[in-house]
């Protein structure tokens, strides 16, 4: 899935995806060596890891824009509101167009520029 995200991304938009991990302790290692702007985080169960996740980057890298990705189909309630440090969360019903739209909402200049 994480390829597939990586390549609709770079195929639809002039960002340049820099990493994909396979863990939370991978992403904050990761977020911090590369100096990225986004961090688009794959929603884990159980979600209590992802929420720590948020909040360890938060504290680290304030200004990275954080949006979480669930290709799960449950109700996150309040868990995943931007009070917990997301700038944003979709659901693989939002589907890959609406990622595109947030990624550039949240950052809407031109990477490079």
């Amino acid at each position: 899935m994480r390829g597939a995200i990586r390549e609709f991304i770079e195929a639809t938009t002039s960002y340049k995806v820099c990493d994909a991990v396979d863990n939370d302790v991978s992403v904050i290692h990761k977020a911090r060596e590369s100096r990225c702007d986004l961090v688009l985080l794959h929603l884990a169960t159980p979600l209590q890891d992802s929420l720590v996740t948020v909040s360890v980057l938060r504290s680290k890298l304030p200004h990275v824009k954080i949006v979480g990705f669930s290709t799960l189909l449950v109700d996150t309630g309040d868990l995943l509101s931007p009070a917990n440090g997301f700038d944003a969360v979709l659901t693989r019903q939002d589907g890959l167009s609406k990622l595109v739209e947030t990624l550039k909402a949240l950052m809407p200049e031109s990477p490079g520029a």
